[in-house]
């Protein structure tokens, strides 16, 4: 087991920098200094219930991946909105995506 001190948790803006996560078998086992949408949000992100659909029907995360793709590449100006629960190297990553295809960038604080 790892225990891993110093965690910062990105699911609101106030970005708690003191957590306490013990990981066991690569799997989050306990989150301590946490609120508890925080603890809850760290604890079932890792869930191994993850499915995708396209067009409403179950899909391979291959083809999942290769629609987002066709349909972002043929998008006039696609929208990346969200990212307040994301990680800040997901968010550098969204962002460049962003960027290469021509997109806006929005959070939710903008509404």
């Amino acid at each position: 087991m790892s225990i891993y001190q110093d965690v910062v948790c990105t699911f609101c803006g106030s970005l708690c920098d003191d957590l306490e996560v013990e990981v066991a078998n690569n799997k989050i086992v306990k989150v301590k200094r946490a609120c508890t949408i925080g603890r809850n949000k760290l604890m079932h992100a890792q869930s191994d219930l993850a499915s995708f659909r396209v067009n409403g029907q179950s899909a391979t995360l291959d083809a999942a991946l290769n629609e987002a793709a066709r349909i972002l590449s043929k998008a006039k100006s696609p929208l990346v909105y969200g990212l307040c629960s994301t990680t800040t190297e997901a968010q550098r990553e969204a962002v460049a995506l962003t960027e290469l295809i021509g997109g806006i960038v929005d959070n939710p604080s903008s509404y």
